[in-house]
């Protein structure tokens, strides 16, 4: 295996753990489906594909995604501690 090669098996178990967080989000959040595929910069349809797992996500839209999860994990995290 060459050096390429771990890199694209690096990057894809890399995207499958993002898809899987943001499916989790999807799945506990309040937000509806469209609100959280707007906010991550996409379309509803694109998102459905990405966690059906009929499309991937490119390297700008994993990093769409990650900024999206971090910004809303901050979010939770101020709510927590507003309510403790």
């Amino acid at each position: 295996m060459d050096i390429g090669e771990r890199s694209k098996e690096g990057e894809g178990s890399r995207e499958e753990a993002l898809v899987a967080r943001l499916r989790r989000f999807v799945e506990d959040s309040d937000l509806s489906f469209y609100k959280i595929a707007s906010r991550v910069g996409t379309s509803g349809g694109t998102l459905s594909m990405w966690l059906a797992g009929t499309a991937r996500p490119h390297a700008e839209e994993m990093a769409a995604i990650e900024k999206f999860l971090e910004s809303e994990q901050s979010t939770e995290s101020r709510r927590r501690s507003e309510c403790s």
